[in-house]
């Protein structure tokens, strides 16, 4: 491997790392908002702060979701420099095919890191306001 494919190969896994970062930051910030929602909720709390909690937990998951669609592409793209199907040119301009790069919004919300994280983060959003609107908590 030439040294200029293997710095290009370099250049793009940077923005890789750095929005895998970015996807931990997310969901850690959520979930610090949920036990924070779920703590409050013992004390005075009305539902309809409770209800607000679900507002940065969503926006969350779409920069989540967001951000993971470009990850996809820039792999797509790491990919197709590393097959040598795309020149070493050092562009970061990616696919603009979101199918060809598996990069969808559907294909982001299917994927692991989406669907197991911030439904279950709603679902206790949910139980919080349900049990404490029953009064019991």
């Amino acid at each position: 491997m030439d040294d200029n494919k293997l710095a290009y190969l370099q250049m793009i896994q940077e923005p890789i790392g750095r929005m895998s970062t970015a996807s931990a930051i997310f969901k850690g910030f959520s979930a610090t908002i949920v036990a924070g929602i779920a703590a409050l909720s013992y004390g005075e709390v009305n539902t309809f702060i409770l209800g607000l909690s679900f507002v940065p937990v969503i926006l969350f998951a779409f920069l989540d979701i967001y951000y993971l669609k470009l990850e996809k592409k820039c792999r797509f793209l790491y990919e197709q420099v590393r097959t040598n199907l795309h020149e070493v040119d050092f562009s970061m301009e990616l696919c603009k095919d979101n199918k060809e790069a598996k990069a969808r919004i559907w294909d982001c919300i299917k994927s692991p890191s989406i669907w197991l994280f911030y439904p279950a983060m709603i679902a206790i959003l949910l139980a919080v306001m349900y049990f404490r609107n029953k009064g019991v908590i």
